[in-house]
């Protein structure tokens, strides 16, 4: 995370909100690249768990809680609907994109969801 340089001020709010604040910082350039592949090997996403030789193995959030130290409370997050509007100011301000560009796919994408 720290590689890629501090979120954008909104972004940075909800963080710390839900208390992952500390993860922003973290750093893993010393992780053991090989063992990394392994388990990415053995991920199977229509479960959400690793297939191993001894069994099938999930994480859980109290394994992320007892391995990063965070805080597992309550719901993570909650979200409100946004009209085409709303949605492309943020993501203009954000991610700094396209405004025309932006309103125009995310009315598309709107159009394709709702049906």
């Amino acid at each position: 995370m720290s590689k890629l340089g501090l979120p954008h001020e909104r972004i940075q709010v909800m963080i710390e909100l839900s208390g992952l604040s500390g993860l922003v910082g973290a750093n893993y350039d010393i992780l053991d690249k090989g063992l990394l592949f392994a388990f990415v090997d053995k991920w199977h996403v229509e479960t959400n768990s690793f297939h191993l030789p001894i069994e099938e193995m999930t994480i859980t959030l109290d394994d992320v809680s007892s391995l990063l130290h965070l805080p597992i409370v309550c719901q993570f997050y909650t979200y409100s609907t946004l009209d085409v509007t709303e949605a492309t100011n943020l993501l203009v301000e954000a991610f700094r994109v396209d405004r025309e560009a932006t309103s125009t796919m995310t009315r598309h994408c709107k159009v394709v969801m709702c049906g």
